[in-house]
Order: C-alpha cells, then structure tokens, then sequence
C-alpha cells in the first residue's frame, strides 16, 4: 500500500447530501479508498496505476478501519452498485478504483478549474 502521506483530496461539503452519508462505514471505506488512490500527472507515463486506483488487501483494510470482513465486503458492495468505486479482486489482491476520481484530485500546477459547482456524487 502506499505509504507516501503527502497531498490532500478535495471533499465537497454536498457529500452531506449523499444517501450514505450518515452510515459510518461506508462513508469510512469511500474516505479510506480516496485517501489510498493514486495520484498521476498526466504526463506521468511509467505509473502502474492510472489515477484513482490502488491495490490492497481485504485484510488489509479490516485491520487499518477496524471493521469486520463481512461489514467490509457490504460496504465495497453498497459503493460499487452507487457508482462510487468499481473493484476487481485477483487472489488476495483487491484493485480498486474511485470513479470520478477527478472531482476529489486536480492536477497541481495545471489550468485548475473549480469543482465547487458540480456535483460531488
């Protein structure tokens, strides 16, 4: 898992008006997913990952959330059938990708536009 802390993602305050907002452990496994993503410039070329995605273990995440595999594997479930993520799961190794990852990361040094008006979810 990456282990690089720096940088930081936006997070709209109209991620209150999402459905799952008020459930602790799905709102903690999306901020969780955000925060683990790969961030790629888009001239980076040599990155494994295109932006938004990162690989990690199920086991992984219980341990690092505190939540319980099968509360794990409900709300990976309630994120993929919202749209949120899609995940793919290859032996141990779980790939999951935050979709519309680019409303939470920009690229730094770029033309910026704000987000602010769209919509987050």
């Amino acid at each position: 898992m990456q282990e690089d802390k720096k940088g930081y993602v936006k997070l709209y305050r109209k991620i209150e008006d999402w459905k799952y907002f008020r459930d602790p452990h799905v709102l903690q496994v999306f901020i969780f997913c955000l925060l683990h993503c790969e961030y790629v410039k888009e001239d980076n070329t040599i990155a494994k990952f295109r932006s938004g995605t990162f690989e990690t273990t199920k086991t992984e995440m219980t341990k690092i959330l505190k939540i319980g595999r099968t509360k794990l594997y409900e709300c990976l479930k309630i994120l993929k059938d919202d749209g949120a993520i899609d995940y793919s799961v290859s032996g141990k190794i779980t790939t999951i990708r935050v979709l519309k990852y680019d409303l939470y990361q920009t690229i730094l040094g770029g033309n910026e536009k704000d987000n602010c008006s769209q919509r987050v979810r």
